[in-house]
């Protein structure tokens, strides 16, 4: 059964997957993922603006990647929203291997061919002994369909990560291939929602 069938039967009420991106963060400019740097005096403040509308939404639990920043803004909001908090590994932002906490520039010169391959396959390519973007999505989307389920008709946040976020915005936009989620903007404490009817799901807002 696809969207429009289900709004033609009537539609139930949506499970609302709310989403943001932990930051900014205390960061040297550096490519990094776990366990990542802590939220900045800035970041603590942006996610903490996000408390008035989380609280309009009727979030219900807050989930984070069990690194530095999302474990932090994840507890931060649900403290504040008096609401329970769970870290997931499989939530975490993709492994940089060898490219962990260096320097764009570094890594191209280092690397040239690499990074070659890298552009001619955004979502395939992983750095040496680090994770693909389609290895993100394999090992997070099972845990935010999980997700999804345990809150049917009901609201959530998962505080993401640009890679984990993009793995949720295709569940509910699977003409979306993992190559191109780039296109969809990710800021630091912005708020996106997702809808899901069932396993169809609709693009409420993004990065608001």
């Amino acid at each position: 059964m696809g969207l429009l069938d289900r709004f033609l039967e009537g539609a139930p009420a949506p499970t609302r997957l709310l989403l943001t991106r932990a930051g900014p963060v205390e960061n040297p400019g550096v490519l990094y993922s776990h366990p990542g740097f802590s939220l900045s005096a800035e970041g603590r403040q942006a996610m903490a603006a996000l408390q008035p509308a989380l609280k309009a939404a009727g979030i219900e639990a807050v989930y984070a990647a069990d690194s530095r920043a999302e474990s932090e803004a994840g507890r931060l909001l649900a403290e504040g929203l008096g609401v329970p908090f769970e870290a997931h590994p499989a939530l975490r932002e993709r492994s940089w291997g060898a490219w962990e906490g260096l320097p764009f520039e570094e890594v191209r010169r280092r690397w040239p061919r690499e990074v070659a391959l890298w552009t001619r396959d955004e979502a395939g390519f992983a750095p040496p002994g680090g994770e693909s973007v389609r290895a993100v999505f394999a090992r997070s989307q099972p845990v935010l369909r999980a997700l999804l389920a345990r809150h049917r008709g009901r609201a959530f946040l998962v505080v993401g990560n640009c890679t984990v976020n993009r793995a949720a915005l295709a569940l509910a936009l699977p003409f979306l291939p993992p190559e191109e989620g780039l296109r969809l903007e990710q800021d630091y404490a912005r708020l996106s929602e997702l809808r899901f009817y069932g396993e169809d799901g609709v693009l409420g807002y993004l990065n608001r």
